[in-house]
């Protein structure tokens, strides 16, 4: 049996290898035949590959172009999303036509880069913070307009390459002097609706009807007035970063030692679940003033830090490098570079919090403005942009733009200076 065993296992072996060593000569003889095909014959194979692949991509390039044609014959700016805006494809514009309210609508955005020709599109946005110097359009046309954008301050994150010098058509930033300004708020005229701020030309015209601290307060809403009187604890703050450029840490930690400041978030020993409207639930019912303190001195940076707070009854402290008086109504915050020391300001707020009824004239504004989101103006001002400016003009020197003598308070922070005050705007008169 074991012999018999044996020899059928034999058997089996030799089919198994006798079936393997046929395929395999049958391989090779194709092989050497397509090889003496596709070289010594009527036609080469690599050819007919490379011509296949060649149809397939004029076709494809082809059809991308009749598409360009097609919107520029309906007089539509098409707008490529190069990259991402801190992860957000859409850049945070949201989805679908999100032109259609503008008073200029005839724009379209994608952030498929092939979805035309890259040197067909109209303009080719870029944020700044994620643009790599080897990732970047391999063609271009003179007319297209490349957009740079970026919310963050130069201090925090600045133009990392001589490489985008002569380079980008457009700004889009938080500054009031880009092309396009994309600041983090709004503030409209309640009754019309209009823009009214930020602006380098701004003005508060609605408000001029103020005529005393006791009129504001008598006029009112008795909501508002039932929240104020609720109030019982002083200053709060909300931050993550303990180690901003502007030295805000430091300032606080200052002001702590002449007021009560409550400090929520990874800096603080309090906490309000991200699920909850911690200003609503908490900050509002219950304190006198928010800390809207920013992490760098430059020009214009004013970010969600004051524009909160403001939606909300409460009082804004402002700590930045910027001319509030471009961003918030008059009256509507307190500017701590306003006083010589944190002590100084600390006695100021105890004073408001006792004077209720000045305390409450900083919120009459809200008769007359309102706070709304700024992506949509942003997004209509591209828009009109793109189609009112025929020719591209050219920065050269983007960076200078952008960074060059834009944080002129925070060059005299140090080891010594260690936060900003009114001593140090005067310093550097």
């Amino acid at each position: 049996m074991r012999i018999t065993y044996f020899w059928r296992s034999v058997a089996k072996t030799i089919n198994k290898k006798s079936y393997f060593f046929v395929n395999l000569i049958v391989a090779s003889i194709l092989i050497i035949c397509l090889y003496f095909l596709a070289s010594y014959g009527d036609f080469e194979i690599q050819d007919i590959f490379l011509k296949m692949s060649t149809v397939r991509e004029e076709d494809d390039s082809a059809d991308k172009f009749i598409k360009a044609e097609d919107n520029r014959n309906k007089g539509i700016k098409t707008i490529l999303l190069w990259n991402t805006l801190f992860g957000s494809k859409d850049f945070y514009f949201g989805e679908g036509d999100i032109f259609r309210d503008c008073p200029i609508n005839k724009c379209k955005i994608f952030n498929e880069r092939d979805y035309l020709n890259v040197e067909d599109y109209d303009a080719i946005l870029f944020h700044g913070n994620e643009l790599s110097k080897y990732d970047v359009p391999l063609k271009r046309e003179m007319k297209q307009f490349y957009v740079y954008v970026n919310l963050e301050s130069p201090a925090n994150r600045a133009i990392p390459y001589k490489y985008y010098e002569d380079y980008f058509n457009l700004t889009m930033t938080y500054r009031l002097d880009s092309d396009i300004p994309w600041t983090y708020n709004i503030i409209e005229d309640v009754k019309s609706g209009n823009f009214v701020a930020p602006s380098r030309d701004i003005d508060w015209n609605a408000s001029r009807n103020y005529t005393s601290v006791e009129k504001a307060v008598d006029e009112m809403p008795s909501t508002i007035l039932d929240i104020v009187r609720g109030k019982s604890k002083l200053v709060t703050w909300f931050v993550s970063n303990c180690y901003a450029k502007s030295g805000r840490m430091e300032y606080v930690q200052e002001l702590s030692k002449h007021i009560g400041v409550d400090i929520y978030g990874r800096c603080g020993t309090s906490s309000c679940n991200r699920s909850r409207d911690c200003f609503g639930d908490v900050i509002e019912p219950n304190y006198f003033f928010y800390l809207s303190f920013e992490n760098s001195f430059c020009d214009d940076y004013v970010t969600e830090k004051l524009m909160n707070p403001l939606r909300y009854n409460v009082v804004p402290v402002v700590y930045g490098g910027a001319n509030y008086s471009q961003f918030a109504p008059p009256n509507s915050y307190v500017n701590a570079l306003d006083f010589e020391s944190p002590k100084e300001l600390a006695a100021y707020l105890k004073y408001l919090s006792q004077d209720l009824r000045r305390y409450q004239s900083f919120l009459e504004w809200k008769k007359y403005y309102r706070v709304n989101g700024a992506t949509k103006r942003a997004v209509c001002t591209l828009c009109e942009v793109l189609h009112k400016q025929k020719e591209p003009k050219m920065y050269s020197t983007l960076s200078d733009w952008y960074a060059k003598d834009k944080c002129p308070i925070q060059t005299h922070l140090n080891d010594v200076n260690k936060y900003a005050t009114k001593i140090t705007l005067m310093n550097r008169k």
